[in-house]
């Protein structure tokens, strides 16, 4: 199965013309946050939502739809597809959507900043509220992701600060499978207690 994920600009461009109030990291942060916090996100009724301008909250279709091309729920749905593909991949293969590397640097870290911001979200959308009661490491990427959403960029762009952004979304990267990962039995139990096979 091919897991490349659409092209960031063609995200953009979409909630832009739409007049969605997010941008496509933080849409794309707000799926992971959701995929980590929840079993089951529908394809169809997650583009909805976001199309609506909920982030793809799934139990929430007060807004109206207007008017969307049917081309443009298309990508997102093959965004979520390829996203659910990618933080299963075994072999690490999940990225996140950000602008290219040939874009400037500010607006890379920008996104970055709004693709934590929006992961947040999505785990709050998914029911979890108390970070500090994850297990594990969870709760402390979760919180350092928290952090990143409200770092700045200074505007310099050298050989120094391309390294550090390029750590710092490994690190996010890496951290949002460790928290997959690490919710999967929170995802998976039945409010009895039992575990849904």
């Amino acid at each position: 199965m091919d897991t490349t994920q659409p092209d960031f600009r063609r995200i953009e461009d979409i909630l832009r013309r739409i007049g969605v109030g997010a941008l496509a990291a933080e849409v794309h942060g707000s799926l992971c946050g959701l995929l980590c916090a929840s079993e089951g996100v529908d394809a169809a009724a997650w583009a909805a939502g976001v199309l609506r301008g909920t982030m793809g909250a799934p139990q929430d279709h007060s807004s109206p739809l207007g008017e969307v091309r049917a081309a443009d729920q298309a990508l997102l749905v093959q965004l979520h597809t390829q996203t659910v593909a990618q933080i299963n991949d075994a072999n690490y293969g999940f990225d996140l959507l950000l602008p290219e590397d040939d874009e400037p640097l500010v607006e890379r870290a920008e996104a970055l900043s709004q693709w934590c911001q929006g992961f947040l979200l999505g785990l709050g959308l998914g029911g979890i509220q108390d970070h500090n009661k994850l297990p594990g490491d969870a709760g402390e990427i979760i919180r350092d992701l928290a952090d990143i959403s409200r770092l700045g960029h200074s505007g310099e762009s050298g050989e120094d600060e391309e390294t550090a952004y390029a750590e710092i979304v490994e690190y996010v990267r890496m951290g949002v499978l460790l928290v997959f990962e690490e919710l999967r039995p929170s995802r998976t139990a039945k409010p009895d207690g039992g575990v849904v096979h």
